[in-house]
């Protein structure tokens, strides 16, 4: 890929030293115009290097991990790590803050259909204990709080509101309840308990029906009855009330409308890096970067229109890389489906050195990659794409939807990392295989990987080695 006479080096995984090499000799005209907060008296480049972040933040797993060595990865690693530091910029800039927690995808949709509103996931700090392997001491906080290891790793975005040392206050949180696990709910309803100020918003179960009548067909297929979506409907007209009355700050359906666009831009972008990476050899992007960009889809990392930028940057790099039929892993690597996100983000570094490539995911959030209807009122539009949510219906039409992603993508397995303590792991993961053997001979890996897996690396690898040899001698019959 060339930008402004810029050409990026023949693809491959390197380390964190290499990384930074690279870095340094981009020059530094082309690293100026990258920018955060454009048109505000806090407008910055973002371009800094990682290892900043590994020696000065404290981010040291940086330094285990292997990086795409494209400028669009660089881009994409700079705008992720530099994600706090924007936060607090743009409360400098004037800018309101809303935290959002659980919905992952709608509720930020909302507060940037206003140009002075900032969002975020709280929820994203159960990464931090592992990139920053331990220093920040936020699973010990979560333990003295009284979320032990019973609960899945989420449970430090508590001790994230407990010693506020990551990212700036919100004005307001918005937290959605209802069809939510357990988890999660325990640690929203401790941090309710803090002086930030919290509205609820309520999600309820989808059912699904086959009926044609007083029902709506879903983005994603599935019917639903029409009542569901004017309750969610409400649901988020109330949440707009909210902050106006919090923020000061009026939201039209014409400012939604355009956000709803600004969403469907980037999942349009995201949809073709997917369709690229996961379905064509050799895999032009790794699986790690390939999941960042799926998380962008959450809230553009806190900068809508550069967000943006950058998911299109490397959409450009990918579709390079693809017309010159070069990739960044070996054509044979097998073809696996993963399901659930990893908190130890090495593990999909050495998932790819043992042989294996992602060809089809679900994190937990499909419903924010899919296309948002435009056709009609934008608060039924959100609320139609939020009850799409795999995690508040049954677990069989999440496994519909990953057999869906099988079929697409010519998976030839499935891995299903459980994240551990998390309740909804504990009987799905079984549903999920049931159905992926029901429509496809293909095996199906079940691991649980924990927040910090170093201890558990020697029978990971095995697992994960001896899953990929059965994939390949299943090629060969």
């Amino acid at each position: 890929m060339t930008y402004k006479n810029y050409k990026d080096k023949h693809p491959e995984k390197v380390d964190l030293n290499e990384f930074n090499r690279i870095h340094r000799e981009i020059p530094d005209k082309i690293k100026k115009g990258f920018t955060a907060l454009t048109g505000t008296s806090e407008e910055y480049s973002y371009m800094a290097s990682p290892a900043c972040f590994s020696e000065l933040e404290g981010d040291t797993r940086l330094a285990s991990l292997k990086f795409d060595n494209s400028l669009a990865s660089i881009r994409l690693w700079s705008m992720l790590l530099s994600e706090e530091q924007r936060l607090h910029k743009s409360r400098k800039a004037g800018k309101k803050i809303i935290g959002a927690m659980k919905d992952l995808g709608t509720i930020p949709i909302i507060a940037y259909a206003h140009p002075e509103i900032i969002s975020f996931y709280p929820d994203g700090a159960w990464w931090i204990p592992c990139v920053m392997e331990m220093n920040a001491g936020l699973l010990k906080i979560a333990d003295g709080a009284g979320l032990g290891e019973e609960y899945c790793p989420a449970r430090v975005a508590l001790s994230a509101f407990l010693n506020r040392a990551h990212f700036p206050m919100p004005e307001l949180l918005i937290g959605a309840v209802g069809s939510c696990c357990d988890d999660f709910s325990t640690v929203m309803s401790r941090i309710s308990r803090t002086d930030v100020k919290l509205s609820w918003w309520e999600l309820p179960y989808r059912r699904e029906t086959n009926s044609k009548v007083n029902t709506t067909e879903l983005p994603t297929g599935i019917r639903i009855e029409n009542h569901l979506i004017d309750f969610v409907e409400e649901q988020f007209k109330t949440i707009i009330q909210e902050i106006k009355n919090h923020l000061d700050l009026e939201i039209t359906d014409l400012m939604l409308t355009e956000s709803i666009k600004n969403a469907n831009r980037l999942r349009k972008s995201l949809a073709n890096i997917r369709d690229m990476t996961y379905g064509i050899s050799p895999a032009p992007l790794p699986s790690l970067e390939a999941q960042i960009c799926e998380m962008f889809a959450l809230h553009y990392c806190s900068d809508l229109e550069e967000g943006i930028d950058v998911i299109e940057f490397v959409e450009q790099m990918v579709a390079d890389r693809v017309d010159n039929n070069i990739g960044v892993l070996p054509a044979e690597n097998a073809k696996t489906l993963w399901v659930n996100p990893v908190a130890d983000l090495r593990i999909m570094n050495i998932f790819e050195d043992l042989g294996g490539r992602v060809a089809g995911s679900e994190y937990l959030f499909s419903h924010s990659l899919t296309q948002i209807p435009e056709d009609t009122r934008p608060t039924k539009a959100l609320a139609m794409i939020a009850l799409c949510d795999p995690m508040i219906g049954s677990s069989r039409y999440r496994a519909k939807l990953i057999c869906d992603e099988i079929e697409k993508y010519g998976s030839e397995g499935v891995l299903i990392s459980d994240i551990p303590g998390a309740s909804h792991c504990a009987t799905e993961g079984h549903v999920i295989r049931e159905e992926v053997q029901k429509r496809f001979d293909i095996p199906v890996l079940n691991i649980t990987i924990p927040p910090l897996a170093d201890s558990s690396l020697g029978q990971l690898s095995t697992r994960i080695s001896a899953f990929i040899e059965i994939i390949k001698a299943r090629r060969e019959k």
